[in-house]
C-alpha cells in the first residue's frame, strides 16, 4: 500500500488536533481556542479539504494521507480475569497507546476484547503484536486480527491516533 502524506505546518496540526476531538466546531470557535484568526482557520479548512486530509462536514480524516497504512481489528479470549493486576495491566497497555482508537469486553462470560488499531507501517504492527504476545500470550487465546483498509473506515474516534501522527501537536 502506498503511503500518500503531505507535510502539514504547525498551525494546521494544531487545528486538525482540535478537530480530532468530535464533535463539529466552527471556524469562530477554533479561532477562539487556538488563537490563529478565523480567516487562517477557514483558509486551513479548505486547503486540508482540497488535499483529501478533510472529508465533508463530518470532520472525517483520511488517515491514508496522515500516514496511516494498516488498520486493524484484534479479536481475543483473554482467560486470566482472575488475575486482577495483570488484566488492568493488559487494559492499560491498550487504552494507553494512541494505536488503539476502538477497546471493549464483551458483556457475557467468556466474552472476547475487541481493539481496534492503526499503525503507519507493518512492522510496527508486527513489533506490537510481539510485545503483546510476549507480555500476555499465556493469558489470551483464539487471537484473531483483521486488515481493514483505512479508506474504508467511514466513522472512528481517534484523536488521539491523530495526535500522534501530528507529532503530539
Amino acid at each position: 500500500m502506498e503511503q500518500n502524506s503531505i507535510k502539514l505546518t504547525a498551525k494546521e496540526k494544531q487545528f486538525l488536533t482540535i478537530l480530532s476531538k468530535g464533535g463539529i466546531k466552527r471556524d469562530s470557535d477554533i479561532a477562539k481556542e487556538t488563537g490563529i484568526s478565523k480567516p487562517m482557520i477557514s483558509y486551513m479548512r479548505a486547503k486540508l479539504e482540497r488535499a483529501g486530509i478533510l472529508t465533508g462536514n463530518t470532520q472525517a480524516f483520511d488517515l491514508e494521507k496522515l500516514g496511516v497504512c494498516f488498520y486493524f481489528v484484534l479479536v481475543f479470549q483473554w482467560n486470566a480475569f482472575a488475575d486482577k493486576k495483570l488484566t488492568k495491566k493488559m487494559e492499560d497497555d491498550f487504552t494507553s497507546t494512541p494505536h488503539t482508537t476502538y477497546f471493549a469486553e464483551g458483556s457475557s462470560p467468556n466474552s472476547k476484547y475487541i481493539a481496534k488499531m492503526a499503525f503507519p507501517d507493518f512492522e510496527e504492527y508486527n513489533d506490537f503484536l510481539a510485545e503483546f504476545r510476549r507480555k500476555y500470550g499465556k493469558s489470551i487465546s483464539g487471537l484473531e486480527s483483521f486488515f481493514i483498509q483505512p479508506k474504508r473506515i467511514l466513522k472512528e474516534g481517534y484523536g488521539d491516533l491523530v495526535k500522534m501522527l501530528l507529532g503530539g501537536a
